[in-house]
């Protein structure tokens, strides 16, 4: 069994706590979550808070991230991300500094991402080092 850690995104966890839809990624997490695969990090758990639209969904939201592997974000991290995100604007690829790095991130720490965001693609089209999760 592949025990590589798997960061999951904020658009996965959005799908995951979504109560319709989305059958793919709840199963994927749920088994991740089971394996003990799951990795987070602040950049993450904020958007998810930040998202939450009542304290009932705040604590099941906080529950479920409690005791999951909690990947450090380091002054590098930052770094790395803003050379990674200067060096595809100048490829023509825009992205968010937040996927920038949440990207970087995953490379370091040597992770599958977890995601349903389509910029992620376009990262990895320029940073083969970014390995998703396959769905």
């Amino acid at each position: 069994m592949n025990q590589t850690p798997v960061f999951v995104d904020t658009s996965a966890w959005i799908c995951f706590f979504a109560r319709k839809g989305f059958p793919e990624i709840k199963t994927a997490l749920s088994a991740l979550l089971d394996e003990n695969r799951v990795a987070v990090a602040g950049p993450v758990v904020i958007e998810l808070i930040q998202g939450c639209r009542s304290l009932r969904e705040k604590m099941d939201v906080e529950d479920c991230l409690q005791g999951l592997r909690w990947l450090q974000v380091t002054d590098n991290h930052w770094s790395l991300a803003a050379n990674l995100a200067f060096a595809l604007r100048r490829k023509g690829v825009t992205v968010s500094a937040m996927d920038a790095l949440i990207a970087t991130i995953t490379i370091d720490y040597t992770c599958l991402l977890l995601h349903r965001d389509h910029d992620y693609g376009f990262i990895t089209e320029h940073c083969p080092d970014l390995k998703h999760y396959p769905l």
